[in-house]
């Protein structure tokens, strides 16, 4: 599970690209495509590598029904919270309604998300996320959410794309299914598994949203 579950910066801008401008593999990606269908409760797994793309029900989270998605590695650590801002009352990892949105806003919304690719920037970034949220613990306060934003921005990532291809809303706002296409790209040093049938595309210029 996240660490910190949607909490966030509020107003902070990524300002960095989707690879780092310094470390750019090249213009060439692995990629991997999959479709996710799924009924109000249910919810879906896909190993990619040493991670998993997950998509879980969030009736039992406070929240109306819906889904939040993840990228966690074998430890549960997801690897696309950290480097997606803003840090508190984002809604881009919630399917369905959440912070100000309703459930077919949420589910209508066209997300494209960074993620990171290695344990090691994981273990570096998290420490620099939390002292950004809570810059009073921080042994740098003034300069928490600097550091942090700088770092994010010069991490070498991948990008996760999910769009809802069609999903069903009952009339008083209660989400029934959907079907979701999900899109994993990376750096050409970044292998999925083969079962996913991967394929070469040109690195997409896309900034994170």
């Amino acid at each position: 599970m996240r660490t910190v579950v949607m909490a966030t910066l509020v107003g902070l801008a990524l300002s960095g690209g989707l690879w780092s401008r310094s470390s750019a593999s090249g213009p060439h990606c692995n990629a991997v495509s999959f479709t996710a269908r799924l009924n109000a409760g249910e919810s879906f797994a896909q190993k990619v590598d040493d991670l998993e793309f997950k998509i879980q029900p969030t009736h039992d989270e406070g929240f109306c029904d819906g889904w939040t998605f993840s990228l966690d590695d074998p430890h549960g650590h997801d690897f696309i919270y950290p480097v997606n801002t803003p840090l508190r009352f984002n809604p881009s990892q919630f399917l369905g309604c959440s912070y100000g949105l309703t459930a077919r806003e949420g589910l209508e919304m066209k997300r494209n998300l960074r993620f990171i690719l290695t344990e090691g920037d994981y273990l570096r970034l998290v420490p620099l996320m939390r002292n950004a949220l809570w810059p009073g613990d921080s042994p740098d306060p003034e300069h928490a959410a600097e550091r942090y934003l700088k770092a994010i921005t010069a991490v070498r990532t991948g990008l996760v794309r999910l769009n809802t291809v069609r999903f069903e809303v009952s009339a008083d706002g209660l989400v029934r299914s959907a079907v979701f296409r999900v899109d994993l790209i990376a750096p050409a040093g970044f292998h999925f598994i083969p079962a996913l049938q991967p394929y070469s595309m040109t690195c997409p210029a896309t900034r994170a949203q």
